[in-house]
C-alpha cells in the first residue's frame, strides 16, 4: 500500500491546512511537517477541522467521512487517510 503522498501532493495538502485553519504566517511561521500535530497548531477548532476534511476530500478526491475526523492527530495521518481511501478506491474499482 503506498502511504505517502507525492512532494506536489504533500505541499498542497500543507497549503490546505494553513488555509482551511486559518493559518497566517505571523501566527504560525514554522514550516508544517509530517510530524505536526494538528491539534496543537493555533486556533483550531472543530469546525475549522471539519472544514479542512471536507477540503481534503475535495482537493484530493478522497472520501474520508466524518470518522476520520478522530483520527487525524498529526498531518501524516491526514496523509494517511488520504492514501487508506485511494487504496479502497482502488481495491473495488477492479
Amino acid at each position: 500500500m503506498n502511504i505517502h503522498l507525492t512532494p506536489e501532493e504533500r505541499e498542497r495538502l500543507y497549503s490546505l491546512i494553513r488555509e482551511k485553519l486559518e493559518l497566517s504566517d505571523a501566527e504560525y511561521p514554522e514550516e508544517i511537517k509530517n510530524t505536526t500535530m494538528v491539534s496543537e497548531l493555533p486556533g483550531v477548532d472543530s469546525m475549522k477541522l471539519l472544514r479542512l476534511m471536507g477540503a481534503v476530500e475535495l482537493g484530493f478526491r478522497v472520501n474520508l467521512g466524518f470518522e476520520a475526523i478522530p483520527q487525524v492527530q498529526t498531518v501524516q495521518d491526514v496523509e494517511r487517510l488520504i492514501c487508506e481511501s485511494r487504496e479502497q478506491y482502488a481495491a473495488r474499482a477492479y
